[in-house]
């Protein structure tokens, strides 16, 4: 008995923090099995019930002492000085040194990114920006959180906050971090990349096309993993994209630092992060304005007339008081000084042929 109780005191406290959870799991075991063989003790020696063989050997593991109860018998003694003094009032002490030293740890792992938490149906966002980093998550956190993922719990895997999360994202709920690289293994196994619902891959920074390098090999990573999450990429050059795509990558967009609710609705709607990225870009479709007034047509014939002759497709406008109507109701009436008009490159219009086409009843 005192061969395990020294080894058990001189026990080195390990780094893993499953070994840790196993060492005082391992300490309470000892102390149960203590109590069990007293309370076993109290039953054969002293001729006392369960429950009072129980209470007899709680009270005197714990030093309480009420003296109620007390060994009375040589054996009932021996039994006790043997098991309870000069074993179980060590091993309890030692099980509750070891439970705070856990607490303590666990806290100050989960601060610094090095816990590992047991995670499913998760959002994974991989990476950190160079520039305003903790600014973008509290931002893109806060979309994910009112759009329908909100119950979702996020965790970041960044080689960012060493020391612990900033103060403007610390407090968020459900959002955990780890500190490591998506490029070894041993750090997407911690973020359970495997079981991932979502995983977000940021580009490291938004204008080097070198991001583009590390974001493939992270998406190599992942497909090792076996997971079967829906992936985001950033693309920092268009030329990359299908290499992305085929490397694992689900849906791939540009890097929009002001817009991070443009990662949102990729997934919520995927296929909308192409028509966002068209507004953004000088090719393909292109983005009118044409100051007109109109006060006599519904907004859904001003977008069939539009429609029938190939113009394009009305997408707001500008009320008489100057605000902007986005996606108004088909049968608003309209009073308009301005239309926005989505319209194929290459393809125009003037004012005039716009005027006339919803200024005359066809």
């Amino acid at each position: 008995m005192f061969t395990w109780l020294f080894h058990l005191l001189h026990r080195k406290s390990e780094p893993d923090q499953h070994q840790m959870a196993s060492a005082l799991f391992r300490t309470a075991g000892y102390l149960s099995l203590i109590i069990l063989l007293h309370s076993a003790a109290m039953i054969q020696f002293e001729q006392l019930s369960l429950g009072d063989a129980l209470w007899l050997s709680l009270t005197s593991i714990t030093t309480v002492g009420y003296g109620d109860l007390y060994a009375q018998t040589f054996w009932g003694r021996s039994a006790t000085a043997l098991l309870i003094y000069l074993g179980g009032i060590f091993v309890l002490a030692k099980t509750a040194g070891d439970y705070f030293d856990y607490r303590a740890e666990k806290r100050r792992r989960q601060l610094r990114g090095e816990w590992i938490w047991n995670m499913h149906n998760h959002i994974l966002i991989i990476n950190t920006p160079a520039a305003h980093g903790a600014q973008y998550f509290k931002r893109l956190i806060e979309q994910f959180q009112s759009s329908v993922f909100a119950r979702l719990p996020i965790q970041l895997l960044s080689r960012e906050f060493g020391q612990g999360l900033p103060n403007s994202i610390k407090q968020i709920e459900q959002l955990t971090h780890y500190h490591g690289s998506a490029t070894h293994p041993a750090s997407l196994q911690a973020v359970n990349a495997q079981h991932a619902k979502l995983i977000v891959v940021l580009a490291k920074t938004e204008n080097d096309s070198l991001s583009d390098s590390r974001t493939f090999d992270i998406l190599h990573r992942l497909r090792e993993t076996g997971t079967q999450a829906n992936v985001l990429a950033e693309c920092v050059d268009d030329q990359n994209r299908a290499r992305l795509q085929k490397a694992g990558a689900d849906i791939v967009i540009r890097p929009m630092r002001a817009y991070p609710g443009m990662i949102v609705r990729s997934f919520a709607a995927p296929g909308s992060e192409q028509i966002i990225e068209n507004m953004f870009n000088s090719s393909s479709d292109q983005y009118h304005r044409f100051d007109i007034q109109l006060d006599h047509l519904s907004w859904s014939e001003i977008v069939c007339r539009l429609m029938q002759h190939d113009i394009g497709t009305a997408v707001a406008y500008v009320d008489i008081n100057g605000t902007m109507h986005c996606n108004p109701s088909a049968h608003s009436p309209i009073e308009c000084s301005a239309l926005l008009l989505m319209m194929r490159e290459n393809h125009s219009t003037d004012l005039t042929q716009l005027t006339h086409l919803l200024k005359v009843a066809p």
